[in-house]
């Protein structure tokens, strides 16, 4: 398959629902409605809950577990018609209408915490939460999330505050956060005034990896010149997610929204503190890396278009069948588990990797839990970047799989624990890649991992430090285009120093990433970099111990809904909270950084 081409897959989502239109989607909504009821009618039997209340307990847990499955079900599969077409009138209005009946299923939850601090702080009995768990088999199994409920209903309003924030977030900080994804998904400029061809500027992104620097440096020009079109709207976009987050953080008595993302990724403080602490401290070493790419591109400096161009003896394109034989043959080798699943998701066609007008860019798998599988969704454009994309999007589907026979509280994990077996995943296709290429070649290999590393940490932290001034200004007042451009300046100038010519650096990055764009999910960067550096550091547990460490592996991927960031990893042997920790994975980096300085200046030499 030519990459690029029309014969790149799009995915079949026939086996979930085969349309709105289907009886088996209508039926599926008419329960959603059902459910939601009943778990109202669960939390609104105060006799109940005074007289047995362990057999209410059990009661809430087991609908809240159907209710999350199905509308998950529901959810993934509008999101995905939309997310493949942003004008699809149909596909929006669904995702609305199961935004409108999800408010109640969130005020019932709220109502749920309230209760269950009730029993905690009962006056008879201080034990009593104690007492219902151990009395209690399915309580048992949902000890942490009790737990984790009783600390977030200190962070929440009264119920009907609650309610009105779930229903308002429809038409604000949800609405604008589609406005995002439907103008970046649409925004397009003319490309070759001859023949009239426009691109999108998820087209224009792709060709950032582009052999020829001029056609590079024409398509960031022209991307700027798209987003420039749309930074109006998109403005007010981020003004508006940021400034509901920035209000509902103050009335939930959150310290900030950095304080709200980090309860939300089930680590410390100190945890974070850690990860960023040695983040910066690593700069030195990307930069050495990205110094060393200018010097085998024959640069004096590069610009923000040469971050992802080819080096190398080798400009293999990729097309999409190779990419499937090459990534089964090698996840099989890790284990036939994860290579069968991989199989399993190319033949069955999971995978939509065609860009096309209309589609998001970037990447991302949804799950679907009630038929147990997964769609990915990817803009492939045949170089081997584009491959480690799909492998880590499989990576990604490999842990549903690993949690599909769970509850869906068991499933539902944090963002720093959900890029594990993603960057676990990379790691074995560019430890293949390596392992099968000469020298002449592996400068390319190394290469395509260093961007992505360089990515995940020198790029994610200008990310952090953006995001930590825009809560900042924004407590304050609305921000202007330019001055998001401004401060998106200079927080890639704080991480990528002297290795950017800094009059091409990207000021519209704001409007790339659609992670800003998440009100309920702010400082959607730094769990990457933890993911990275976890990941790392489970390959190279690996790398150590062989086979027997893929049972280890998915044990690990099994734990990561039921327990803490901080004791999942601590399983592991990791202590998260130290700087050495996520020093350790930064020193596997540096090892390619190393290699990859021997081989220009090797090459350079002849």
């Amino acid at each position: 398959m030519a990459p690029g081409s029309n014969t790149l897959p799009l995915w079949d989502l026939n086996p979930v629902y085969k349309g709105f239109d289907d009886d088996n989607y209508k039926n599926s909504k008419k329960k959603l409605i059902a459910l939601i009821e009943e778990v109202q009618i669960i939390i609104d039997d105060g006799k109940k809950r005074k007289s047995d209340p362990k057999t209410w307990l059990e009661e809430f847990i087991n609908k809240y577990n159907e209710v999350g499955d199905l509308y998950e079900n529901l959810g993934s599969y509008a999101y995905t018609r939309y997310s493949t077409d942003t004008r699809d009138a149909t596909a929006l209005k669904e995702l609305g209408f199961l935004e409108e009946k999800a408010v109640p299923l969130e005020t019932a939850l709220v109502n749920f915490r309230n209760n269950l601090a009730d029993l905690k702080d009962d006056k008879r009995d201080r034990r009593v939460m104690e007492t219902l768990i151990s009395g209690s088999e399915t309580l048992k199994k949902v000890e942490f999330f009790l737990r984790e409920q009783l600390l977030l209903q200190e962070k929440q309003m009264t119920p009907a505050e609650e309610n009105l924030a779930a229903d308002l977030s429809r038409s604000g900080g949800d609405a604008w956060g589609r406005m995002h994804s439907t103008i970046s998904s649409t925004a397009s400029i003319l490309w070759d005034e001859q023949t009239g061809e426009r691109k999108t500027v998820t087209q224009l992104r792709n060709l950032a990896h582009d052999a020829d620097r001029s056609v590079r440096e024409k398509a960031f020009k022209k991307e700027l010149e798209a987003w420039k079109q749309v930074e109006i709207p998109l403005s007010y976009a981020l003004n508006g997610v940021k400034g509901f987050s920035v209000t509902l953080n103050k009335r939930r008595h959150y310290e900030n929204s950095l304080h709200r993302s980090i309860i939300q990724s089930r680590i410390s403080k100190k945890t974070l503190e850690s990860l960023i602490q040695v983040m910066d401290g690593s700069l030195p070493l990307f930069h050495r890396y990205l110094k060393a790419k200018a010097k085998a591109l024959g640069l004096n400096k590069l610009a923000f278009y040469d971050l992802f161009a080819p080096v190398g003896a080798s400009t293999k394109t990729w097309n999409f069948d190779d990419a499937e034989d090459f990534i089964v043959k090698l996840f099989t080798g890790f284990t036939p588990e994860l290579g069968d699943f991989a199989r399993n998701a190319f033949t069955n066609r999971w995978i939509d990797a065609r860009p096309r007008d209309g589609k998001v860019g970037g990447a991302y798998c949804i799950s679907f839990p009630l038929t147990g599988e997964s769609r990915i969704l990817c803009n492939f454009g045949g170089s081997f970047s584009d491959v480690t994309t799909v492998a880590h999007e499989l990576g990604h589907g490999y842990h549903h799989h690993v949690l599909k026979e769970d509850i869906h509280i068991h499933r539902d994990y944090p963002m720093t624990l959900a890029e594990t077996a993603s960057i676990f995943a990379e790691s074995i296709v560019f430890d293949g890649a390596i392992s099968q290429t000469e020298e002449k070649e592996q400068m390319n290999i190394i290469e395509a991992f260093l961007q992505d590393t360089t990515q995940v940490i020198v790029d994610i932290l200008s990310r952090f430090k953006f995001e930590e001034k825009v809560f900042e200004n924004r407590r304050k007042g609305e921000l202007s285009p330019e001055e998001f451009s401004g401060l998106m300046i200079e927080a890639q100038k704080a991480t990528y120093g002297d290795t950017l010519d800094p009059e091409l650096l990207h000021p519209y990055m704001w409007a790339v990433k659609g992670h800003y764009y998440s009100q309920n999910l702010a400082f959607y960067n730094f769990p990457y970099a933890f993911g990275l550096l976890f990941g790392l550091g489970l390959y190279a547990l690996y790398r150590k111990e062989g086979p027997s460490f893929a049972k280890q592996y998915r044990n690990i991927l099994k734990m990561t809904g039921r327990e803490s960031a901080i004791t999942i990893t601590g399983g592991a042997g990791f202590d998260i909270e130290k700087p050495d920790f996520w020093q350790a994975g930064i020193d596997m980096i540096g090892e390619r950084v190393d290699e990859f300085e021997n081989l220009v200046a090797k090459f350079k030499e002849r």
